[in-house]
């Protein structure tokens, strides 16, 4: 295999995970910088949603980007990317009842992902692979987000702390504005028990998307230029 190519495919990973580092730090500072504010359960902390959404959406374009000069291509790429997810699933193991599990359930709701988006990126249908990546990411981590919060609503839960499955797919939105709309007041701690995997699993997904479909997407064929005719009476 080509030295290059090997080392495009190693620093794929590297790159990736380098983003969401960066994006992490981002969205804790504009968080931060959000100023004076009451902690109290009555607040929408939208600052914080804000900042992931936006510092997500960069994350994803500066990925596509980088993709371009980093020359990743092929499913090589779909697989370089995985990389980090699969290594963070490793290390989940032996971790708390349900953090494992969410960890499991968020690198194959990634894999699946990530092949949809680049089949419809190959096919030239790149908008439709955004579109469908990043509904995909937040549909994901959704899950994830459920999977490992789920233990909490039995009876092994802290007192105070069992939260109401009939909200399960809006614990990550929960999570996101540190508020419940009067829903659930058990989801306090929520944000806590999540360690900003609120913000990494759905960040890292889309920076993944941003170098899939890249990688994938058809690059034009140059139109070859064919000499004018010059009519035989004009010579």
């Amino acid at each position: 295999m080509n030295p290059r190519r090997i080392a495009r495919i190693v620093l794929t990973p590297v790159v990736s995970t380098a983003l969401l580092a960066v994006g992490v730090i981002a969205v804790v500072l504009l968080w931060g910088l959000g100023g004076d504010r009451a902690f109290d359960h009555a607040d929408v902390d939208y600052v914080y949603l804000l900042a992931a959404a936006v510092v997500s959406g960069l994350a994803a374009v500066a990925a596509y980007r980088i993709a371009g000069p980093l020359r990743a291509r092929g499913w090589s790429a779909v697989l370089a990317v995985l990389v980090p997810a699969v290594a963070f699933a490793i290390q989940q193991w032996g971790k708390s009842s349900g953090k494992w599990q969410a960890g499991l359930v968020w690198l194959a709701g990634l894999a699946v992902v990530l092949v949809v988006a680049a089949v419809l990126a190959r096919r030239g249908l790149l908008r439709t692979a955004w579109l469908v990546g990043v509904l995909g990411a937040i549909a994901v981590a959704d899950v994830a987000v459920l999977v490992q919060l789920m233990p909490s609503t039995g009876f092994h839960a802290e007192p105070g702390e069992t939260l109401d499955r009939a909200y399960a797919p809006l614990w990550l939105l929960f999570a996101l504005v540190d508020y419940d709309f009067g829903l659930d007041p058990a989801t306090w701690f929520i944000g806590d028990a999540l360690d900003v995997r609120e913000v990494g699993y759905p960040m890292y997904s889309v920076i993944a998307l941003g170098f899939v479909v890249r990688a994938m997407r058809r690059d034009p064929v140059p139109v070859e230029q064919t000499p004018a005719v010059v009519p035989a009476d004009a010579q």
